[in-house]
């Protein structure tokens, strides 16, 4: 059994941080007869599952809901969660290359905004305007 301070000392987290997970219900440590919290192995197991899935970026809500799934579950949402990220990547690769574009040219003159006004919706100017960039 651990103590919060060596709980604090081991993973970086603050005791706040602890407490809030223990508020929470996601990882909810003994308590002593003083109510001290004490960190058993199951409950460092799974601080340190909340901390690998806070890496992955999941939000506290969706680690709640991992930490109660079953292996084959937590796979389905793992391989979701990398079908999200690569778009993500897409997405930001695409604004990337766009700013580099507008870095490199600037912004289009007032010659090139009459002629993309005639577009019909913002995605079309935005593939007008990265392709004349």
């Amino acid at each position: 059994m651990k103590k919060i301070k060596d709980v604090i000392r081991i993973t970086g987290l603050s005791r706040r941080t602890l407490q809030y997970y223990d508020d929470q219900g996601l990882v909810q440590p003994k308590r002593t007869k003083e109510n001290y919290r004490l960190y058993g192995k199951d409950e460092l197991w799974k601080l340190w599952r909340l901390l690998i899935y806070k890496e992955m970026g999941f939000q506290l809500d969706e680690i709640a809901c991992l930490l109660e799934k079953s292996e084959e579950d937590t796979h389905w949402m793992l391989e979701e969660r990398l079908v999200h990220l690569q778009a993500d990547m897409e997405e930001l690769a695409r604004m990337y290359r766009f700013t580099e574009k507008v870095l490199e040219y600037g912004i289009p003159d007032e010659n090139f905004l009459k002629q993309i006004s005639k577009t019909t919706d913002y995605k079309s100017m935005v593939k007008c305007l990265a392709e004349r960039v």
